[in-house]
């Protein structure tokens, strides 16, 4: 797990820090407590604008929050700390894992396995039924365009 490291602060309360990508992003003390928020609410952007900032009403920080998430630093901080939080690929596949290996929810074992065979492309692919309305094209045609389409589709 990464921490961000703040490189500084200054007086008007707005510091630097080094996200995941090795970039460094500044970002202002509210800011930083909208993101905490954002995360705190499980992704509630509305919430997490109302609980910081004196928004007017609920479409006021519903508007904030849509702009926040679009801002590089507030999506770096945030990446971030969801990394520290253990939402990264390596806490995913031990989730995986466990869930292909536990017996009490078959259900979800058996979309766990679903999941890992078409990760892996262990199926084989969808057949296509080709319908045509060309009265033109003889059968002879139709067979070899159906060839070359089949070739086309086994090849990917």
């Amino acid at each position: 797990m990464k921490k961000e490291k703040i490189k500084t602060e200054n007086k008007r309360g707005v510091f630097t820090f080094k996200a995941n990508d090795g970039k460094f992003y500044r970002m202002t003390i509210k800011e930083m407590e909208f993101c905490e928020r954002y995360l705190d609410f499980k992704g509630n952007g509305m919430e997490a604008a109302l609980s910081v900032y004196e928004c007017k009403n609920a479409k006021v920080a519903a508007a904030l929050a849509s702009e926040y998430l679009t801002k590089p630093n507030i999506i770096a901080y945030i990446d971030s700390k969801l990394e520290e939080r253990g939402f990264c690929d390596e806490n995913v596949k031990k989730q995986h894992l466990f869930t292909l290996n536990q017996f009490a929810d078959l259900s979800a074992k058996n979309k766990a396995i679903d999941m890992f065979y078409k990760l892996k492309g262990e199926y084989a692919p969808e057949k296509l039924k080709v319908e045509h309305e060309f009265d033109d094209i003889s059968d002879k045609e139709l067979a070899e365009l159906e060839k070359m389409l089949t070739d086309f589709l086994l090849k990917k």
